[in-house]
């Protein structure tokens, strides 16, 4: 799916079989629209008539409601974290706690460090023995009561100046896309993740640094492909490495 509309990225977007066509205006819609249509036609795509929302100005999308001004979680993805008890009682649940934040992820700063301290009772077996201790009940209100006042993310604009922060720790990445404005910056998303075990131990803090930034410019490449912005890490062979690259 995401190859039969890759030349069209700018306003397609694709996740499996879910598709969002955004527009500017509604003149550029329906010459979206009629882009679309005519490449389903040519693959064959049978579309769903009940199942498509078309010319709106809100929409709900993968667990995001999205709007001219911005993007935010959906209400019940909210009061499903609220909802969840601060003692989870096996792995399957605490999957289950986790996986939600799939789409709460880029809402959060720096959301390893909420998440770390799961990791090894994620790797439990059925024939180990289960240990919830105080440390996992704590953070598991710590992110509920992140999710209750979560911020409402700006979308980038064209003309929009763009920075992109990364940073790592021995077990950890991070990065965040920012704006800048004239009061100073404005976040965009958020994005993180663990190192496992074997990159934690063996690379080298450069490799760690290098791995952020590749993460970063993959996770984000429709606001950073061929624009112009800014680039802030904290490690000076980074920094040396790119400016001779």
């Amino acid at each position: 799916m995401d190859n039969l509309f890759k030349d069209y990225f700018e306003f397609i977007f694709v996740y499996i079989d879910d598709i969002l066509i955004a527009s500017k205006n509604m003149k550029d819609h329906i010459k979206h629209l009629e882009i679309f249509s005519d490449a389903c036609h040519k693959e064959g795509l049978v579309l769903s008539e009940t199942k498509a929302t078309i010319a709106v100005n809100k929409i709900e999308f993968l667990g995001i409601l999205i709007d001219k001004t911005g993007i935010e979680l959906q209400d019940h993805i909210v009061e499903k974290i609220r909802n969840f008890p601060d003692v989870l009682k096996n792995k399957k649940h605490l999957q289950s706690f986790l996986g939600v934040f799939n789409f709460a992820g880029i809402f959060i700063k720096d959301l390893t460090k909420y998440r770390k301290d799961f990791r090894p009772l994620l790797k439990e077996t059925e024939s180990s023995k289960w240990k919830w201790e105080e440390i996992h009940t704590q953070k598991v209100r710590e992110l509920k009561q992140v999710c209750s006042n979560l911020p409402k993310l700006a979308i980038p604009q064209d003309d929009d100046e763009l920075v992109v922060y990364t940073d790592t720790n021995n077990y950890r990445w991070a990065a965040v896309l920012m704006k800048k404005t004239i009061t100073g910056e404005e976040p965009y998303r958020y994005t993180g993740g663990l190192f496992s075990e074997q990159q934690a131990q063996v690379w080298h803090i450069n490799e760690k640094e290098f791995f952020a930034v590749w993460k970063a410019f993959k996770k984000w490449p429709l606001f950073l492909l061929a624009k112009e912005f800014t680039l802030k890490v904290d490690n000076t062979n980074v920094k040396a490495f790119l400016k001779i690259n």
